[in-house]
Formats: C-alpha cells, sequence, structure tokens
C-alpha cells in the first residue's frame, strides 16, 4: 500500500494534467454545440460498431446449433419425403395429405441419423470416411451415407461413439444404380485415379442413354431408398463385351469437401436379406 502511495505522490504532477485535461474536455464539449455534436456522433458510431462486432460474434458462435438444428429438420423431411413418395403410387385422389402425414413414421422402412466428418482420405485405393456416430447413437453397419449432393457411401464397421464409412472412393464398392431417363439398372465402380468420376458398369447394351443423363440410387439394394443422386454421365466407354457397356460418371459429391451427412437405415433389411438368401440356398 505504501509504495502506491509512493507512486501516486511521485507522479502528481501527471495525474493533475490529466485531471485537467479531463475537466477543459467536459467544458468544450458542454457548451460548445459543434463540439458536442461532433462529439456525441462519434461516440455513437464507435457505440455502434462495437455492437456490430459483438452481435457478429453471436452470429458466427450461433451457426454451429443453427446448422444442426437445420441438418435435424433436413433429416425429418427426407423421411416423409420417401413415404410421399411411396404413398403416391397407391393411394386415391380422394386421400387427405393429413391421412398420409399421420401414417409417415408407421409405414416408413427408412429411417435418418445426421452426422459430421471428422476425418476423410481421398488418396488411397481403398478410402473410408470417419464420422462422429456411433452405436450409442444407433449407427449400425451397411448404413447408406449421403449428403445433400448425393451419395457418399455405406457404413463399414462401428465403435461406440464414431463409425467408419467405405466411400464410393474404395475399390471394394459397387453401388446398384439406375439411369434416370431409361430406367435402365447397373453398378457403380470407382477404379482409382482421378476423385471426380467413376463407371458405370454391367450396363445392358439395349440401355438408351447419353451424355448429361443422371445417375441415382435403384432401390434394390438394403443400403439406399430409389433415387438419391449419384452423378452425370460423362462420357461412354468402349469395353470390347458383346452384352454389356460401361460409361464415366462424374460423381456430385466433391469428397475433398465433406462437413456434415445424413445416414439413413432400413428396417426391413433383415427381412429383406433373409428372403433373398432362400433362393441362393
Amino acid at each position: 500500500m505504501q509504495n502506491i502511495i509512493n507512486f501516486l505522490i511521485k507522479h502528481n504532477h501527471w495525474f493533475l494534467l490529466l485531471v485537467l485535461e479531463g475537466i477543459s474536455f467536459v467544458l468544450i464539449v458542454s457548451f460548445n454545440s459543434y463540439q458536442g455534436a461532433t462529439m456525441f456522433t462519434t461516440a455513437n458510431n464507435v457505440a455502434g460498431n462495437i455492437y456490430m462486432a459483438i452481435n457478429d460474434v453471436d452470429s458466427y458462435f450461433g451457426l454451429k446449433s443453427e446448422n444442426v438444428t437445420l441438418q435435424n429438420h433436413n433429416k425429418e423431411l427426407l423421411e416423409e419425403l420417401q413415404v410421399l413418395r411411396s404413398k403416391l403410387d397407391i393411394v386415391s385422389d380422394s386421400c387427405a395429405i393429413a391421412q398420409i402425414r399421420e401414417s409417415i413414421k408407421a409405414n416408413s422402412a427408412f429411417h435418418y441419423h445426421t452426422a459430421s466428418v471428422v476425418n476423410n482420405s481421398i488418396n488411397r485405393i481403398n478410402n473410408f470416411i470417419t464420422i462422429d456416430k456411433g452405436s450409442a447413437d444407433g449407427i449400425t453397419n451397411e448404413m447408406g451415407v449421403f449428403d445433400e449432393r448425393g451419395v457418399i457411401g455405406i457404413v463399414y464397421r462401428t465403435s461406440e461413439n464414431f463409425a467408419l464409412v467405405m466411400s464410393l472412393l474404395n475399390s471394394k464398392s459397387n453401388l446398384s444404380c439406375k439411369i434416370g431417363n431409361s430406367n435402365s439398372f447397373c453398378s457403380l465402380q470407382w477404379q482409382g485415379g482421378d476423385t471426380r468420376y467413376a463407371h458405370l458398369i454391367d450396363l445392358p447394351q439395349y440401355a438408351t442413354y447419353e451424355k448429361g443423363d443422371t445417375v441415382i440410387t435403384s432401390g434394390f439394394s438394403s443400403f439406399f431408398p430409389a433415387n438419391i443422386p449419384v452423378g452425370i454421365i460423362e462420357e461412354t466407354v468402349e469395353d470390347g463385351d458383346d452384352i454389356f457397356n460401361k460409361a464415366k460418371v462424374k460423381l456430385l459429391v466433391n469428397f475433398s469437401n465433406i462437413s456434415k451427412v445424413y445416414l439413413v437405415g432400413n428396417d426391413k433389411k433383415e427381412e429383406q436379406e433373409q428372403l433373398e438368401k432362400e433362393i441362393k440356398k
């Protein structure tokens, strides 16, 4: 305490100068309209900029929660869309929309989850993606994974809090697809090299398609519902096969830039696979 007092006594002339300048400033602003108005405007601008900066910071940190809310909302819309698509083929014109919506949860074979990517590889022959949801969140093996752009891959392994996704950029990936304009069914495989492209194989020669046609999921596998976008046909490829053709497809997903994903699970997957196994016996 004595040191503080000694410091104040030693530098008292500086403190006196500051007090006098403060008093002078108040007198100038108070008794001169121009200086007062200028001071008020300047102070108001400074305060406004400070509040704007604070608001920008709050908005930035609020984006995460907003994104989560939007992602969950999109997940619910996906569930409704899937059922509505199937309902349109069977309901009569007199069936009320409200009745369809009430039956969505009971009739949908698919359920959806959201997750974030925490690790991703694209420079190997067998690439995988790690997401931040696992068995504790209801994630199971062989769930389909996609985002707003298109198909990403299939869940390969799960732990309690994480899951490993086999991406389309994997030599072991084999996705059942169809060409939207012709309903021709085929398989999509990545054959290494450029991560922007994959190839359709087992494409019947009688199939009609052309550059620019959209490739979508077929719905034949138990991993994905039908009509999820996959890519766009870039060109046909000569394969020397008298039965099947190949086509080069530009993938819709940029695999070097994946952040938020959706996962889709098929509640009737085991029943479907068990029935299909009976045919193979």
